[in-house]
């Protein structure tokens, strides 16, 4: 056995081969048919590395190689007109060979690691809904990418911390915190003064770490759902582009994303919302609606829950055009949509779990609203049918 085909095999089977490397190794043996010597490569290799066992059942070895089949095509080394031709049955199964100890180790690693979703569907790919998901920035530099395993943060004395009392950073001082939750992230937080807020999918939310005026001055930029603590001393305040909202102690929920009406819904208590440049306001009372644009309010009358839903893990679509359901599903899965500007501008309602992967969320679209749906990554082409 040539001692240079064993040092390139070592290589890849550590993966640190190069492209032209693992290029001579496939060709030598299409051009050798040496199926011996690879044969006793790999059985030296999985006996070295102790991956023979009785856990390694040959079922198992046989569902990894018919995935790896899945593969070849895409992952020979050659140029595109290489791969689109038929290849010499041993210079395929040399391929085929090598490509399997590769999956066959990251198999085994993978012993005890949950399975991962298939991202398939019937429009072709598929996306997974948003998770939690934030960074936190302060205005001393410090910044944090929160994990995902928990839910939220929690401001008590001189400390930030996780809900769960995990401490993310102590602070004496009275600093200016930013969190940004990206398209695909939902992320909570409590502020100082017991404030409840929660952060949907592409939102900036401002605020101080103690509040010491004469108000509680937060600023949003996205969509929130408010939960305020009650002081009638120092009223809380919500600054989103072109308006600000006052409260003494409420429940509401504000979407002040970029581009689009601001909509204020009130669930519970009193707000006083106002233009900023102008003075135009109006009084919000519970299960009312004030949509802000072109620098005037509207007001109508509404269930308050409909505009939480997404707080409970629903998507919740009360009278909206396609465009404006589209919207949401961009935001929750961080994708592209593409559609015709002379899609219907017909009124949907719906309620579905926001939970569930997207070709699961197109599916009653599709049936509605005479829709086909094609996945590619993350983008989504829609064409009437």
């Amino acid at each position: 056995m040539e001692q240079n085909i064993k040092q390139l095999f070592d290589k890849y089977v550590a993966g640190t081969a190069s492209t032209l490397e693992t290029r001579q190794l496939y060709d030598y043996f299409e051009t050798t048919g040496k199926s011996d010597e690879l044969d006793g490569l790999i059985d030296n290799y999985l006996q070295s590395e102790q991956i023979r066992d009785a856990e390694t059942a040959e079922e198992q070895v046989d569902g990894v190689t018919a995935e790896a089949w899945a593969h070849i095509k895409a992952n020979l080394p050659g140029d595109p007109e290489t791969k689109r031709k038929i290849l010499p049955f041993k210079w395929i199964a040399a391929a085929a060979a090598l490509l399997v100890i590769g999956m066959t180790i990251t198999f085994m690693n993978m012993d005890n690691k949950p399975d991962v979703p298939q991202l398939t569907s019937i429009y072709g790919s598929d996306v997974l809904p948003g998770t939690n998901k934030a960074t936190l920035t302060l205005s001393n530099g410090k910044r944090f990418e929160l994990k995902d395993s928990k839910s939220g943060v929690s401001i008590e004395g001189s400390s930030i911390a996780y809900e769960d009392g995990e401490t993310i950073t102590a602070t004496d001082e009275v600093l200016l915190a930013t969190i940004e939750v990206p398209k695909g992230g939902i992320y909570s937080l409590k502020l100082a003064d017991g404030t409840r807020v929660q952060l949907n999918s592409g939102s900036t939310f401002s605020y101080p770490t103690r509040f010491n005026g004469s108000e509680r001055l937060v600023k949003l930029t996205g969509e929130g759902y408010f939960e305020v603590s009650h002081n009638p001393a120092k009223p809380f305040k919500v600054q989103s582009a072109g308006q600000v909202l006052t409260v003494l102690g409420t429940h509401f929920n504000v979407q002040a994303y970029e581009n689009e009406p601001i909509e204020t819904a009130l669930l519970e208590g009193k707000v006083l919302v106002q233009a900023t440049a102008s003075k135009g306001s109006v009084i919000l009372s519970p299960n009312q609606l004030a949509k802000f644009t072109n620098g005037k309010f509207n007001l109508k009358n509404i269930n308050g829950q409909d505009y939480i839903g997404w707080t409970k893990n629903l998507f919740v679509f009360n009278d909206l055009t396609l465009g404006q359901i589209f919207k949401h599903l961009e935001r929750w899965y961080d994708v592209d949509i593409d559609y015709p500007a002379s899609i219907s501008e017909e009124l949907f309602m719906m309620e579905i779990p926001k939970n569930r992967k997207l070709s699961e969320i197109l599916e009653p679209i599709s049936d509605l609203a005479g829709l086909s749906f094609k996945i590619q990554g993350r983008r989504i082409t829609v064409t009437k049918r």
